[in-house]
């Protein structure tokens, strides 16, 4: 026996934690939910700090190609923008009745616009390496989806807090950026 038959592998681990992650966001979509001005910008901000620390790291790594990763970057954040716009225009805000937040609801089309983005990582590692895609192109689509991610957050708070400051303009003074 080789020892793997009786638990699961890592990547299995990894795997089953992305999926449920996902499908718990997925799901959030679905719902209307209460979005606040001044809890806007958490996600988008540890996002773009992960990929910023993440890009910081993968120069200090010498097997990293530095024009394959900034491309990776720059193509991740490009379809990051329009991931975002895609999800604004299926995204319906009505007023929350509370100063500086509105009430935000996904589609089925919200939905499959963020798998859609999200299956390109997985794609991209077989059109780029591959099914035995090696570690540092790993890193490298690795930035790619942490860059599509960061663009898409970032766009879609950027629409939320058009929406807040739309639906509830007397909120613009507590707001922050």
């Amino acid at each position: 026996m080789n020892g793997s038959a009786g638990g699961m592998s890592p990547a299995l681990i990894s795997l089953a934690v992305g999926l449920v992650v996902i499908v718990r966001f997925l799901f959030r979509e679905l719902r209307e939910r209460t979005v606040k001005v001044r809890t806007l910008w958490i996600r988008p901000g540890i996002i773009a700090l992960l990929t910023v620390g993440f890009a910081v790291a993968a120069f200090a790594r010498p097997s990293v190609n530095p024009g394959l990763f900034v491309l990776m970057l720059l193509a991740g954040a490009a379809v990051g923008v329009l991931t975002g716009v895609l999800v604004l225009g299926s995204t319906t805000f009505a007023p929350a009745g509370i100063a500086g937040a509105v009430r935000v609801r996904g589609s089925v089309v919200t939905v499959i616009v963020w798998i859609a983005a999200l299956s390109l990582r997985l794609a991209a590692r077989f059109v780029v390496g591959g099914a035995g895609a090696d570690l540092t192109t790993q890193y490298e689509l690795n930035a790619g989806l942490l860059a599509l991610l960061a663009g898409a957050f970032i766009v879609v708070a950027l629409g939320f807090h058009r929406a807040i400051d739309r639906l509830a303009p007397d909120a613009t003074v507590a707001r922050t950026l």
